[in-house]
């Protein structure tokens, strides 16, 4: 039964966006939001996935291994990124249940594309984060040499954070809240700082207080008060300066 299940959500996977493939996604064990849009993607065995409302996965991606897949409300995965896990560390020692297999990404965010986000320990982006550019990887498992051992940790993207492209974020690592990780950055676990901008081979802080950049700007009930130039249709973006 399993088997034909994850048949099934393969080939309901591949259809064009449509409230009708969001009924069948559903009827398979998912949890649709109807206004989701998801285009044609792999999905191939996944636990669970949840889409919120107005959330949008565009073509060309593909999730695999996953326990369980979230997305928030007006986020957008834009195309052909490869998020995955390893279901072997389902069973790891250094392994978190609450999120090890699991892609969970909040409201109002953002990933653009071609971008590798390994799940094995299970990835947290919260809201109003975004990955830009293209070609970040985001790892949550790799091989421990001190301790001779295939180790995983949950690594997070912090509330309105921003990765530029082609960074590397390792096993373990945060980065902090209202933060970015420069161009071409190695983010290892340890960051605390927030409101900052990290650069480098390791990446560490480079300007302390970024508070005062325009990506930053809320108004009173938490949205953002400025447009970008170049904004995407499902960035929802309420007042405008």
């Amino acid at each position: 039964m399993r088997r034909l299940r994850t048949i099934l959500v393969l080939l309901v996977g591949v259809l064009p966006a449509s409230t009708g493939k969001n009924k069948l996604l559903n009827l398979l064990g998912h949890d649709v939001h109807p206004s989701a849009v998801v285009a044609p993607v792999v999905i191939l065995a996944v636990g669970r996935m949840r889409l919120d409302a107005d959330a949008r996965i565009s073509f060309g991606n593909v999730f695999r291994n996953l326990r369980g897949l979230r997305v928030g409300s007006y986020t957008l995965i834009g195309p052909w990124n490869v998020i995955w896990a390893n279901p072997k560390f389902r069973k790891s020692a250094d392994a978190d249940p609450d999120h090890v297999g699991i892609f969970s990404i909040g409201k109002s965010a953002l990933i653009t594309r071609r971008h590798n986000l390994d799940a094995s320990g299970g990835i947290v982006i919260a809201d109003w984060a975004g990955l830009g550019g293209r070609s970040s990887t985001v790892l949550s498992h790799s091989y421990d040499p001190k301790r001779h051992v295939m180790a995983c940790a949950v690594t997070r993207i912090g509330e309105s954070s921003f990765v530029a492209a082609q960074c590397s974020v390792s096993v373990g690592a945060t980065l902090p809240e209202r933060s970015v990780l420069g161009m071409g950055a190695v983010l290892m676990p340890g960051a605390t700082a927030t409101n900052a901008l990290y650069a480098g081979v390791p990446a560490k802080v480079v300007r302390p207080d970024i508070s005062d950049w325009k990506c930053f700007d809320y108004s009173e009930d938490g949205t953002r008060t400025r447009t970008p130039q170049h904004s995407l249709p499902n960035r929802r973006v309420l007042k405008n300066s």
